[in-house]
């Protein structure tokens, strides 16, 4: 459903939600779950994730793509990493990692702060592209 548009109303029997006598079918929609960042000079590595993601796969894409990437860009600069304490984000093996890279320095974000956060107007701004196609 597009921003403007009005969602349409159903009246239905109690309990028959998903009867198909009141229900109709849509086009498939397509989830793709995906990891990047940005910085002041603009995006960095856009990585798209199959699967599920969990603490040793998060920490391979800090290693093998993010820390990487970012030193392409900055090369003689620390990184200045912003999590905003998801699960992944907390675990043992990704804090571990963290402690021992010298060139990352994780910043103090609160957690659960997506007001804050500038990658969530980013993914808004994706996901806006995406419906208009």
């Amino acid at each position: 459903m597009k921003a403007n548009e009005v969602p349409d109303l159903v009246y239905r029997p109690q309990g028959e939600r998903c009867n198909p006598q009141y229900t109709c079918k849509r086009s498939c929609c397509v989830s793709v779950h995906c990891w990047g960042w940005i910085s002041h000079e603009g995006a960095g590595v856009f990585q798209c994730i199959e699967g599920h993601q969990d603490g040793l796969h998060y920490q391979h894409i800090l290693q093998n793509v993010t820390v990487l990437s970012v030193w392409i860009l900055y090369p003689d600069g620390i990184i200045h990493l912003q999590q905003d304490h998801f699960s992944i984000h907390d675990c043992r093996v990704v804090q571990e990692w963290l402690l021992r890279q010298a060139n990352v320095k994780l910043l103090d974000w609160p957690p659960r702060a997506p007001d804050m956060n500038p990658i969530e107007k980013t993914w808004s701004e994706v996901k806006r592209r995406m419906q208009e196609t």
